[in-house]
């Protein structure tokens, strides 16, 4: 756990609160991305990020300090976007009469999709995979889980508000079944369980992120109510 925004020292504030930094640590980024997702966290050395980023050692080093300050930074240049989006987007629909539990559910999946990214499937998957290293390793991780507070404490009132026959055991429960589907379901299909032979062939990928939106919402909202 590094305790603070790994590479603070060699960046600066973006507006989005996400350091901006060097072309050098932004091309480590780029790599490490790429490389956790189709490898994963345990598999990558720092070493071979690196050389994928066409930087030395030492630079990856210099920025991030070890390969969980890279991750740290990889997850954090991807997470504080996609939160922000998200309380604001839930304040949107909120102004605007939109309280549904529907809706809800609706402003944590869409900002997963960042239609401005040149493939939102892939974007939101990644955010899943760090999101699965976080779950998975608390401790090792302890200060990114304070990045998820807010958007826990708005969307579980917000579900709440929404369906106010549930219990506030239910209503947090729901919250977290949810995010659970979301790892599970958005890490790609080859983290899927296992599918008979000779059915496999229905398992298409979506057409579009707003048919996985779909299917997710009528998913999601359908087991929190049956907790009533």
């Amino acid at each position: 756990m590094t305790g603070k925004s790994p590479g603070h020292d060699q960046a600066t504030a973006s507006g989005d609160g996400v350091p901006a930094y060097t072309e050098s640590a932004r091309a480590i980024l780029d790599a490490a991305e790429r490389l956790f997702s189709t490898k994963g966290f345990s598999a990558v050395s720092m070493r071979e990020i690196a050389a994928a980023s066409g930087r030395h050692l030492a630079s990856a080093n210099y920025y991030f300090g070890s390969k969980v300050g890279l991750f740290e930074a990889a997850f954090l240049r991807r997470i504080v976007p996609v939160n922000a989006r998200r309380l604001e987007l839930l304040e949107r629909y909120r102004a605007s009469g939109r309280t549904d539990l529907e809706d809800v559910i609706d402003a944590y999946l869409q900002p997963l999709f960042d239609p401005d990214e040149p493939d939102p499937a892939q974007a939101a998957r990644l955010i899943m995979l760090f999101s699965k290293q976080l779950l998975s390793n608390p401790g090792e991780h302890e200060y990114l889980q304070e990045y998820y507070d807010e958007v826990a404490r708005a969307f579980i009132v917000a579900i709440e508000s929404a369906r106010p026959g549930l219990t506030p055991t239910d209503v947090v429960w729901g919250y977290n079944y949810m995010i659970g589907i979301l790892v599970f379901t958005l890490a790609g299909q080859e983290n899927l369980a296992r599918i008979p032979a000779g059915t496999a062939g229905v398992l298409q990928a979506d057409s579009s992120p707003q048919e996985t939106i779909a299917r997710l919402k009528r998913f999601i909202c359908a087991g929190i109510d049956s907790l009533g």
